[in-house]
């Protein structure tokens, strides 16, 4: 992003399609309080895609529509490059932006028009309006200001130096959109909530003009980029790519049904639970515009609407990591036979004590990798179980067979790798070994394995990060190990609950189940009897398996009870089921077994507050009953 640090502000300046000048006074009226929905990515001028559902930094954000046409708009840009620059200079983590939102005008006539203006602030191209539906501007140019919540606190004039068209003072006397900027930033209350623009009417094209139709180049290529192509894309993980006109249209249709029965793109966790981090939901314009191209034509539109081709860190999703660590020699899995837990350990080459923000794994083999757990030791006790194996590495079901000086998390199947939020991460001491414990299962030939993790460290000293509360993480877990699911039974429910020892703030939430894998509901039940809903998945998809970070983590007091509700289908009706007709199945770590787990990221005020409740669990686990089955 070339977007310049303010407060966590990120200005926009949006464009549209004006014909008509109108006239208001820009005087104060009153406060507004909503939080418009803004759930999408837009791409701007120059082609970085600005993921504006996303806010874990908690910034500020301003939105000033303007335009291509009209004088008044025009006529603030160097206002806004010079509010642009302050901003920047300020220091409190301000951005800037502008976004276009004229179907009239194509992408190309755009960057021209903002380039001969020298506007100094990057651009966003809105011309299907997502960003206008969720604001609703009335004129351009017209400013909104959001706070580090999403809430609306300021809406309306840029300044008062025009008093209405044709009536401009020589100097403008109100700041209003600076002022609202640097009270959001400030954490203060807007004293001016909102002001009437002055400038030309926000308007669109009518009803069955041409310019309005949806077409790939203006309306779909954009939500592609920013929604499908970091899997759909040439040696991606998705079955096939959509990386251009002719590739898209052919599966329009398809694209059509997916996308209405919300199974693309993957995100099963229904509503109702405090935002996690890049949530996945299409927005229901998105919906719309695929409805709409695929049942009109599928239209191309214009090439000079197409948003450059967005360019992709070469095999890593989270760009170039800070350090790849490597399994040392490869590993051969055998072509039948059980499943398999083979422990990996890699040194970790670092100077000194690091905190790990987020990691990257890439399996060496897609065909044989389940899933993988990243165990931490800095005692060298698995570096002597491996030595003791002739083969790569060493076996053990159940655990690592050590007891792990911490973790980095893991993989499975679907996982998406994103950075934990607010500058959190895992401790990661100098001297430690990477214990990557890995689950395969034969595919009937035998095949060779040798994955790759990438480790990203927060940017800050170890030593300076822990100063602030909330900023290690770790992990515990939930589980149930009596499983017995009779073949043919359809809802199999079990739970499991543990109660926090300690107050702690939940950072993020880890569901696992099998094939037979149902639904999950994760709760948090407070001392005052308060219920709170975690995550709630009502339709579980084992092939995306994820892991779930709160865009702001939130405190849990002490006493709260963590309960666990899932429910598991071993019918004919299952189509993820692996047996036809339907076996009994039990718990166990093979793909055809079952398991009830969800692991929780937690912080805490206190690091010792942390480190108590981690060893609490664990004895709550180890007290948990195991029900042997013989089958």
């Amino acid at each position: 992003m070339r977007a310049s640090l303010l407060c966590g502000v990120t200005a926009f300046v949006g464009l549209s399609m004006l014909a008509v000048y109108a006239q208001s006074n820009g005087q104060p009226t009153t406060k507004t309080a909503n939080r418009p929905a803004i759930t999408f990515s837009l791409i701007d001028l120059n082609g970085t895609i600005h993921s504006l559902e996303q806010n874990d930094n908690r910034r500020v954000r301003a939105f000033v529509f303007v335009s291509t046409e009209c004088p008044v708009s025009n006529g603030y840009i160097k206002t806004l490059n010079e509010l642009h620059a302050k901003l920047g200079k300020s220091g409190k983590g301000a951005e800037f932006f502008g976004v276009v939102s004229d179907p009239t005008v194509t992408r190309t006539q755009a960057v021209k028009h903002f380039a001969e203006f020298k506007a100094e602030f990057p651009v966003l191209f809105d011309a299907s309006g997502l960003l206008a539906q969720a604001l609703k501007p009335s004129h351009v140019p017209e400013a909104f200001v959001l706070d580090r919540d999403g809430k609306l606190v300021y809406r309306g004039a840029i300044d008062n130096s025009w008093e209405a068209i044709g009536r401009r003072r020589p100097k403008a006397e109100n700041e209003y959109l600076a002022d609202a900027i640097n009270s959001a930033c400030d954490g203060k209350p807007v004293t001016i909530a909102e002001t009437k623009p002055v400038g030309c009417l926000f308007e669109t094209p009518p009803p069955g003009d041409e310019r309005s139709a949806v077409t790939y180049s203006r309306d779909i290529a954009p939500i592609i980029q920013t929604r499908c192509l970091n899997c759909h894309r040439e040696g991606q993980v998705a079955p096939f790519a959509l990386d251009d006109y002719h590739q898209t249209a052919k599966r329009a249709e398809q694209i059509l049904k997916v996308t209405q029965d919300r199974i693309m793109p993957p995100w099963i966790p229904s509503l109702g639970h405090d935002k996690f981090v890049a949530e996945r939901w299409l927005t229901d314009r998105e919906l719309e515009l695929f409805k709409t191209w695929a049942e009109s034509g599928r239209a191309k539109g214009d090439d000079a609407d197409l948003p450059p081709a967005p360019k992709f860190a070469d095999g890593w999703r989270l760009g170039q990591p800070d350090l790849i660590v490597k399994m040392v020699e490869p590993f051969s899995v055998p072509a039948d036979g059980p499943d398999l837990l083979q422990n990996f350990v890699i040194p970790i080459s670092i100077s000194e004590d690091k905190l790990v923000a987020a990691i990257e794994f890439h399996p060496g083999n897609k065909r044989v990798c389940h899933h993988s757990v990243l165990f931490l030791d800095d005692s060298g006790a698995a570096h002597k179980l491996d030595k003791a194996t002739p083969e790569p590495g060493y076996a053990n079901f159940g655990g690592p067979g050590f007891l792990p000086s911490g973790a980095l998390g893991g993989w499975s199947v679907g996982n998406t790798p994103r950075p934990l939020p607010n500058g959190m991460g895992r401790y990661l001491k100098r001297g430690s070994d990477l214990v990557v414990q890995m689950h395969y299962h034969p595919t009937g030939k035998q095949e060779t394995d040798q994955s790759e993790i990438g480790l990203y460290f927060v940017k800050k000293p170890v030593a300076e990060s822990l100063k602030e509360p909330a900023k290690l993480v770790g992990s515990i877990w939930m589980a149930n190990y009596e499983m017995d699911i009779a073949a043919g039974t359809k809802d199999y429910l079990r739970s499991t609950s543990y109660t926090l020892p300690r107050d702690v703030i939940m950072v993020g939430v880890v569901p696992h189940m099998h094939l037979l894998g149902k639904a999950m509901k994760v709760t948090a039940t407070l001392p005052d009897k308060t219920e709170k809903t975690l995550i709630d998945i009502k339709n579980w998809n084992y092939n995306w398996q994820d892991e779930y970070y709160y865009e702001r983590p939130f405190k849990l007091p002490e006493g709260t009870r963590l309960d666990v509700e899932a429910v598991f289908d071993n019918s004919a009706d299952n189509p993820s089921n692996p047996s036809s007709p339907p076996k009994r199945v039990t718990w166990g770590d093979g793909t055809k077994d079952e398991m009830l787990f969800c692991f929780f990221l937690l912080s805490a005020e206190k690091t010792e507050d942390l480190i108590h409740v981690i060893f609490d669990n664990l004895k709550h686990d180890s007290m948990q009953p195991r029900k042997v089955v013989e089958k």
